[in-house]
């Protein structure tokens, strides 16, 4: 297969274009970061602009000449992101007002009584607020709504009773002649006041504002470095752009306080929509009817798509033209990504005018073994499961079912973690990320900062004070060879899953993540399918076609309401392959065909859709099935951190090999053929992962056999991180209690010890070390090893006579810095904590891994 021969001969792309951030530091400083990179193996980087203090001034542009002569001197790819600040959409300052976001609010007033009433409205806003932020002096009237209120529930109103009293209005003051009884006023207004980070940022919603932006930052880039383009230069990057009408993660319309994003296109829309009177504007932010919830599933449905046209779809237009990739993520962050806020609304269509799919994943958003509601540097925890199930999903269903993605999935990883964050978590998440769909990494960050800085480690060099970065190319190179195998294909998966986003901005619904974890956990593939696409897509006998590729089943999760168009579109590809609705139909479904499960019986129901059968239930075994031009790849993952996935497995496939993408070595798969394909034992240990490539090998991988000896006693010496020799040695025991003695270490652990050359020995196994291991045998390094499992093969290093054995382990920063991002997860035990032990070889072979 064309892309393992790469692999194996070394000649596979480059996929990692590390953050690489610009605080204006000299260009010896910034030379010696680059050859940093280039000596791990990283040939691409992206230009972080936000902490750089004179962007698209003199000191930017000299900066970047310097970046860009060096790139193209050695042959590497760069990406700068693409505004003064984070998130983008400040434009570098040059916003004018008519072109700023601007915001839709209300206040409420209550009275009582008959006759005529007069109230105060010159101050539209509540006062507190209107103290607290000078910007509301600029709010302006829009309109007042009388309501007849509803007194057997808390502050329910008749939302029929809606009237328009704007007549009233006049000079700040409201005049209402009343019949008698117990009313609301609603005064509505525009306001600047949102969310206080994005304040002067650019309205999304109008593609005259993004034009701002694009002559600020890209044009000048353009103007400068025109020849560059699509050479050295090959993409800009969108950091988080959003709607930014509140703070958070939480703003679901109807459902939180919040201001709506605003301007005049969207009341244009939504004045068209069926029935629309303006004094049911009210509706948006209060009301429980269905009339409510279809006016905020329409306003949501059109401010989203005006965000897709005029903001991502126009960016990447220019990029496009350009002969640039246009990159980047929104924020999806705790189900932001369907949400107002800190989200652009909806996933898809926020990343619409992207040429590579993006998400991120930082911040203790993903921990291993944390598949639950955690506590998390992000704002507001992490919710472990949409993380684990969901978000690498949504990237990389958008990536396969978009053409302009080209089958790209980008993920900003590693960030703001704290020093917690070495190579063995990061070997852990990317195994996830790539058994999920990643295939191009971001890590996050090389900081040429003095040495320490607080700005969101882990920094990758340090000024040479990272203790793990002499290994970091053992990462760059694993991360470059399943990303290039998992590039030029297609995920295979016959269900989808339909996106919730419309479902939510119409009223209660079931987060997608629910029904992906359960498909996951059983081995079931699936994309995640945008309402957009289901729309488009095209219905065939007994199949739907998105893209180009076919699906059997489309898995609705549970949803209180659905469009109508949306609903009628189900009931036709319900004719033609199985729709299923999770718990329930929503409201006014008339389809004729379509079923309903519980998510306990979505298994049993799907289960022949399965990639591959195991023995027994292994819900921590996560499959992705790749189809490449000449074959396909399969990996299969252990996302448990603490159990041994130990199974008979069955897949439908003719002929498998074993592939070692961290080793890059092959081997044979012991398997015996069955009716339907072929079957194997699969024992994956916490923190592994294998690959399986179309092909046959006739080379068997070595397996430990039985235990011949443990070895509980080594000369120990230590090296800080700051050190540059290792202490005198002593004899110690080998246990769990090195930390106590050393609680602030972080640095390099030397174990020594001799063995006398036996010809039964044949692996050395650390079953317990912390956390990347280098072993040296007669001094010269045999294998390093980033992650567990930690064992070594013999079989052709020892040499008769007495051989010295060295094993180092070198732990992260965390010890020493004790940084507030690391504080969120527990410190692991320092050094090795259980015996050296030492294997025969099996000879007989019946395992996979």
């Amino acid at each position: 297969m064309k892309r393992l021969i790469e692999n194996l001969t070394g000649t596979n792309g480059n996929y990692c274009y590390p953050f690489f951030w610009q605080h204006g530091e000299s260009q010896e400083n910034l030379k010696n970061i680059l050859d940093q990179m280039r000596e791990q193996g990283i040939m691409n980087f992206c230009v972080e602009s936000r902490p750089h203090p004179d962007f698209l001034g003199d000191g930017w542009w000299a900066t970047l000449d310097f970046l860009i002569a060096e790139a193209r001197k050695h042959g590497m790819k760069m990406w700068i992101l693409d505004d003064a600040k984070f998130p983008t959409g400040y434009a570098n300052g040059k916003v004018p007002q008519p072109y700023r976001k601007r915001y839709l609010d209300y206040r409420r007033y209550d009275i009582a009584g008959k006759g005529c009433v007069e109230l105060d409205v010159s101050i539209f806003a509540d006062i507190r607020a209107f103290a607290k932020d000078k910007r509301h002096q600029n709010d302006r009237f829009l309109m007042a709504v009388l309501a007849e209120n509803d007194l057997r529930e808390k502050q329910a109103f008749r939302e029929d009773s809606l009237q328009d009293v704007s007549d009233h209005y006049s000079e700040g003051k409201l005049t209402l002649l009343l019949e008698g009884g117990h009313y609301s006023v609603f005064v509505l207004y525009e306001t600047d006041c949102g969310e206080e980070k994005t304040k002067d940022y650019l309205d999304p919603m109008q593609k005259e504002a993004t034009q701002i932006l694009i002559d600020e930052v890209y044009e000048k880039h353009y103007q400068r470095y025109a020849d560059e383009f699509g050479k050295t230069l090959v993409g800009f990057f969108s950091d988080e752009p959003r709607f930014g009408n509140t703070k958070g993660t939480e703003a679901l319309i109807g459902r939180s306080v919040m201001p709506l994003p605003w301007n005049a296109e969207v009341i244009r829309q939504l004045r068209e929509t069926q029935n629309f009177t303006e004094a049911k504007l009210v509706l948006l932010f209060l009301g429980k009817s269905e009339e409510a919830s279809c006016l905020r599933q329409a306003y949501m449905d059109i401010v989203t798509d005006l965000y897709s046209r005029n903001f991502s779809q126009t960016i990447g237009d220019w990029c496009r033209m350009h002969g640039v990739d246009y990159v980047g993520h929104t924020i999806e962050d705790n189900n932001a990504h369907s949400r107002l806020g800190y989200g652009a609304g909806h996933y898809f269509r926020g990343i619409a005018g992207q040429t590579i799919a993006g998400i991120d994943i930082i911040g203790g958003q993903i921990v291993p073994g944390m598949d639950y509601e955690h506590e998390s540097f992000s704002n507001g925890g992490s919710d472990g499961e949409f993380y684990h199930y969901a978000l690498v999903k949504l990237g990389a269903s958008s990536a396969k079912l978009d053409p302009a993605k080209k089958g790209i999935l980008m993920c900003e990883a590693f960030g703001a973690y704290g020093w917690i964050e070495g190579l063995k978590m990061m070997k852990w998440i990317t195994d996830h990320m790539l058994s999920h769909g990643v295939n191009l990494i971001v890590p996050h960050a090389f900081n040429p900062a003095p040495f320490p800085d607080r700005d969101c480690p882990p920094h990758f060099y340090a000024q040479g004070n990272n203790p793990q970065y002499p290994y970091f190319h053992r990462w760059t190179a694993y991360a470059n060879r399943l990303c290039h195998l998992f590039s030029g294909g297609y995920h295979q998966a016959e269900v989808g899953v339909l996106y919730n986003a419309f479902a939510e901005w119409s009223g209660e619904a079931m987060p997608v993540q629910k029904v992906l974890k359960v498909l996951q956990q059983n081995q079931i593939e699936c994309d995640v399918i945008s309402e957009d696409f289901l729309m488009n897509a095209q219905i065939e006998s007994k199949g739907l076609t998105i893209n180009g590729y076919r699906y059997s089943v489309i898995v609705v999760p549970a949803a209180k309401r659905l469009p109508k168009p949306l609903l009628d579109k189900l009931g036709e590809i319900a004719e033609q392959i199985t729709v299923i609705f999770i718990d329930q139909m929503p409201e006014y479904a008339e389809l004729k065909r379509g079923q309903t499960k519980t998510l306990a019986l979505l298994p049993v129901t799907l289960e022949k859709f399965k990639t591959l059968k195991t023995s027994r239930s292994e819900p921590s075994l996560t499959v992705y099935r790749y189809k490449l031009p000449d074959g396909e790849v399969i990996m299969l993952n252990n996302e448990n951190i603490i159990e041994t996935i130990d199974t008979e497995v069955e897949i439908k496939a003719e002929s498998l090999l074993l592939y070692d993408a961290y080793e890059n070595k092959t081997a044979r798969l012991e398997s015996t053929k069955t009716e339907t394909g072929i079957r194997f034992h699969l024992r994956l240990e916490p923190y592994q992962s294998i690959v399986l490539v179309s092909g046959k090998e006739t080379h068997k991988r070595p397996e430990k056999g039985m235990l011949l000896a443990e070895i509980d006693e080594a000369q120990l010496s230590w090296k800080a991180f700051d050190q540059t020799e290792y202490s005198a040695p002593q004899l110690v025991k080998i246990d769990n209690h090195l930390a106590d003695a050393m609680p602030y270490f972080s640095g390099s652990l030397k174990y020594e010890l001799d063995l006398a050359y036996d010809s039964k020995i044949a692996f050395l196994e650390l079953k317990e070390a912390f956390e990347v291991i280098e072993l040296i045998v007669n001094g010269k390094c045999e294998d390093i090893r980033i992650a567990p499992p930690f064992c070594f093969d013999l079989t052709e290093i020892l040499q008769p006579g007495n051989n010295h054995i060295e094993i180092i382990a070198t732990n992260n920063l965390a010890r020493k810095m004790r940084d507030p991002m690391s504080s969120y997860l527990a410190l692991e035990p320092l050094g090795l904590t259980q015996s050296i032990r030492l294997y025969q070889c099996r000879h007989e072979v019946k395992q996979a891994a």
